[in-house]
């Protein structure tokens, strides 16, 4: 598999974990790493990620009942240093029994990686949050994650 096949898999094992309900296998994916919202909240490594990860609702069907959709990727990668980064827009959709299937949440994502004993690894991930939706259904306190709310 070639590093921007590696990268592009993890990238989409973000939305797969987190979509699925899957928080063990989705903030084992900043073992390594940092995940930042521009403005709010920061997690370093599994161990922050998970204690945040108590602020995602979850649903009946043990998920948050939502799809992280990403667009746009720009992947650029610096084989000589191990190391590369991307950009991309993710728009966030959730349906509820309550709600209606709706966007929550669109913004841009940046993206450092390192590659670490041959394996690609999220070194950063910074979060924008330009348009955010209702959250209420998402998240147990929506200004815990995004402060503009």
């Amino acid at each position: 598999m070639t590093a921007h096949d590696e990268i592009m898999r993890l990238m989409n094992h973000y939305g797969f974990t987190i979509d699925t309900g899957d928080f063990d296998g989705f903030a084992g994916l900043f073992e390594y790493g940092e995940w930042v919202v521009e403005g709010g909240a920061s997690s370093v490594g599994k161990a922050q990620m998970l204690k945040g990860l108590a602020n995602v609702r979850l649903y009946g069907d043990g998920t948050p009942r939502t799809r992280h959709v990403t667009a746009y990727v720009d992947l650029r990668i610096d084989e000589a240093s191990a190391t590369a980064q991307s950009q991309c827009y993710v728009t966030v959709f959730q349906q509820t029994e309550e709600l209606p299937l709706q966007a929550i949440f669109c913004g841009h994502y940046f993206d450092d990686f390192a590659r670490l004993d041959g394996v690609w690894r999220f070194k950063r991930r910074l979060i924008r949050h330009q348009l955010v939706g209702d959250m209420r259904a998402h998240l147990v306190q929506p200004t815990k994650l995004i402060p503009t709310l």
